[in-house]
């Protein structure tokens, strides 16, 4: 099922929302905050099809939560929702890394088609690279779907972005756990990347990993 976050601290607004794309038959998740959006998505790995931002939040705005976001890899589709309504407003929203821009109040048939127009953007866009196609719940090698965990994942996505080169242990630390943990846990998670998709991460002894392009 397709998973929406919406960001919007007005709960009246919020609510709307939701059971409008609940209607559509889609999965929504609520935040208040962008803070608490970002640990969702950042800290516990929560996985979202479309992100649906207000820009006028308490603590970090919504403009501020997309390019950290954007910075950290998060490749998510963000529409953004605002009352801001000039041409600048607009422009610094798109620069931040959203993908489209909606201004309150807004009709329900453009702002439903806005979000399908996202969503096939998404589907269209998924990352094929060296063989591997990422899709939200894991990868797709050789035409079979394989389920990865996040730091798998996320080790993986590293890896296939620099197909071809050696990615070394202390980067995938600092790009994955943030620095925080040993090389050791990196060969864990390599190794169990490498039972699932039958080879194509080769070892770099003593430097890192590098995945193979075909």
């Amino acid at each position: 099922m397709v998973r929406i976050a919406v960001v919007e601290d007005d709960l009246s607004v919020q609510n709307l929302i939701k059971r409008l794309l609940s209607t559509e038959g889609y999965s929504v998740g609520t935040f208040s905050t962008a803070e608490s959006l970002i640990s969702a998505v950042i800290d516990y790995g929560e996985e979202f099809d479309l992100l649906i931002l207000d820009v006028m939040l308490p603590g970090i705005n919504g403009i501020e939560a997309c390019a950290f976001l954007r910075e950290r890899g998060v490749d998510v589709p963000v529409l953004m929702l605002t009352a801001l309504s000039e041409e600048e407003d607009k422009v610094e929203g798109l620069d931040s890394g959203a993908d489209d821009y909606l201004t309150k109040p807004f009709g329900v048939k453009e702002f439903l088609a806005r979000v399908r127009a996202l969503l096939r953007r998404k589907e269209r866009l998924r990352k094929v690279k060296g063989g591997v196609e990422f899709t939200p719940l894991g990868v797709i090698v050789g035409g079979r779907e394989v389920k990865l965990t996040r730091r798998e994942r996320e080790i993986l996505k590293l890896l296939v972005d620099n197909a071809g080169k050696v990615v070394t242990k202390e980067e995938i630390l600092l790009k994955v756990w943030g620095g925080i943990s040993n090389s050791r846990v990196v060969d864990v998670h390599v190794k169990h990347l490498r039972d699932k998709l039958g080879g194509k991460i080769k070892t770099i002894w003593g430097v890192g990993y590098s995945f193979e392009v075909e």
